[in-house]
């Protein structure tokens, strides 16, 4: 049960539409920590493929402030939208059909990533500003953003 000050319960339960909801702050924060946890595996399970990109970034003279790395699970929430406006008729499926989880990953522009993070994940949003060089990992329904440095 979750509790606030002097043991308030702040779970509920409301209608909406006839149908009755749990409406629990708390245990909405619990989801979104685990699904920011699970960015923080995607990313170091991704560590050779950052530092590829980085390596790519850099051959290709993009500015660290003007691209991010992306790490895109396509079968999370917005992760498809994304995917698709970054690698338009990739064919996902043939990635499922192998048994795997379709990861998109690659260099993208920094300046459309920060609008699409100000929309799913204002947190993430604000973590891209202050970074030089990122990393962005969306997954389960949530962003998170890594900074990486330029050199490695």
């Amino acid at each position: 049960m979750s509790v606030g000050p002097k043991d308030e319960v702040r779970a509920r339960v409301v209608e909406i539409d006839g149908k009755l909801v749990l409406d629990d702050p708390d245990a909405v924060g619990v989801i979104r920590a685990v699904a920011k946890h699970n960015c923080r595996i995607l990313f170091e399970h991704n560590s050779d493929r950052v530092a590829h990109f980085t390596e790519r970034a850099k051959l290709r003279g993009l500015p660290p402030t003007e691209v991010v790395i992306v790490i895109i699970n396509v079968d999370a929430p917005f992760g498809k939208a994304l995917a698709d406006a970054l690698m338009p008729g990739f064919n996902w499926q043939e990635v499922r059909d192998r048994g795997e989880i379709p990861i998109a990953r690659g260099l993208a522009g920094r300046e459309g990533l920060q609008e699409a993070l100000d929309f799913i994940d204002p947190e993430a949003a604000a973590k891209l500003r202050a970074s030089e060089f990122a990393v962005i990992v969306v997954d389960q329904g949530v962003a998170e953003v890594y900074s990486v440095p330029w050199e490695l």
